[in-house]
């Protein structure tokens, strides 16, 4: 009992479609930050361009120099949120995962992109994918959304004032040891590729159970309630700075290593607290 206790989490969130119209119509009316309706303004610019294409079978697929793929959905994203941001924002910087930094690096705002966190699922048709936004001042992050169209969630998270799914409050699992916990994951063959194949099967062996879910999907799991422990193997700003604030606001840990690296970015490991120094034990970290 005590196992299903610390596991229940439906009562705190909502399957439904988030409503976005109601967001900017609570915004109009002075209940919801400018910024964040403009986020979720984004965020919908965003669905419809990669819903729009998704499991389209003319999707037009190439490789990056690092090999990995990105399909037309990802670059017509990040050039359209670009220039939204720059209209309403034209003093705000953007790094974005396709097309790097434009603004001065003096800026005190950037706005932290990736147009689709999970495109080897996108171009398969799998539903584990989404669109990460983040806002930072003076580097630190301030808002973020995280929209996962395919499967009809939408996460926000604003520093201090908690994260919600659909509209509704999450908070991490009260799940206190490994035994008890469930564990997500990026690939396998990411954590193959970067040596950390055996510290992550070993800690997996530990758990309850293990899923990988991909990056967005097992931090957001964590955030929700729904695992306990999330771990990305490798991963650069753009695929950290919206799915940790959302952890955080959640009642959760986040550590963000993704500076290891300028290039390649770094490990990535969520945790609803309870767990965090044995997950970054069993990481090495």
């Amino acid at each position: 009992m005590a196992l299903l206790s610390a596991m229940r989490w439906g009562d705190r969130e909502d399957n439904g479609r988030f409503d976005a119209k109601a967001t900017r119509s609570l915004a109009k009316l002075g209940h919801v930050p400018a910024d964040i309706a403009f986020a979720m303004e984004l965020a919908d610019r965003a669905d419809a361009i990669s819903m729009d294409r998704f499991r389209a079978w003319d999707l037009e697929v190439v490789a990056k120099a690092d090999f990995t793929p990105v399909t037309e959905a990802d670059r017509l994203i990040e050039q359209t949120l670009r220039v939204e941001i720059t209209r309403r924002f034209p003093d705000h910087a953007v790094t974005g995962e396709e097309f790097g930094r434009d603004g001065s690096e003096a800026a005190t705002c950037r706005w932290v992109i990736d147009p689709i966190d999970g495109t080897r699922s996108y171009v398969r048709g799998n539903e584990t994918w989404a669109t990460l936004i983040a806002l930072q001042r003076d580097g630190q992050t301030v808002l973020a959304v995280a929209s996962a169209p395919a499967m009809r969630l939408r996460y926000q998270a604003t520093r201090g004032a908690g994260a919600t799914l659909n509209g509704r409050s999450i908070h991490v699992s009260r799940v206190a040891t490994l035994e008890e916990a469930m564990i997500t994951h990026t690939s396998v063959p990411g954590f193959v590729r970067v040596g950390l194949a055996d510290r992550l099967v070993a800690l997996a062996g530990q758990c309850w159970d293990a899923r990988g879910l991909g990056n967005s999907l097992s931090h957001l799991g964590v955030a929700r309630g729904t695992a306990d422990i999330g771990w990305t193997s490798r991963a650069n700003v753009w695929d950290f700075a919206a799915l940790a604030l959302i952890v955080e606001e959640a009642g959760g840990r986040f550590t963000d290593r993704s500076r290891d690296d300028p290039v390649l970015g770094g490990t990535g490991i969520s945790s609803n607290g309870l767990l965090h120094e044995l997950a970054l034990d069993a990481a090495g970290l």
